[in-house]
């Protein structure tokens, strides 16, 4: 439905002659807040049926990068010391006390 010009002029007229000057301003407001909200209304109902009907994709999650310096064996050895190559090569403990117990 489509107003021309003529036919705008004449609503205009008529309700200027119903209402009269000082209420019609608060009036057309009126009228101006219902049409925003019928159409706020429709795109909302519009987005929810769009949404119900054809969901969003969701693609694959991706396994998490490795670090460059990791390779397949780094971490597997994490946390546990290699033997010494010689019995005398052995690291003291951090109290100062070596793995035999002696000071």
């Amino acid at each position: 439905m489509s107003l021309q010009p003529n036919e705008v002029l004449i609503i205009v007229l008529v309700a200027l002659i119903v209402l009269g000057p000082q209420r019609l301003p608060g009036a057309i407001r009126g009228i101006g807040r219902a049409f925003r909200q019928v159409r706020d209304f429709s795109t909302t109902v519009r987005q929810e049926m769009d949404a119900t009907i054809s969901p969003p994709k969701v693609e694959p999650a991706s396994p998490p990068a490795r670090p460059a310096s990791e390779g397949p064996a780094a971490g597997a050895d994490e946390g546990i010391e290699s033997e010494p190559a010689q019995p005398g090569d052995e690291k003291p403990a951090s109290d100062g006390v070596t793995s035999d117990g002696a000071a």
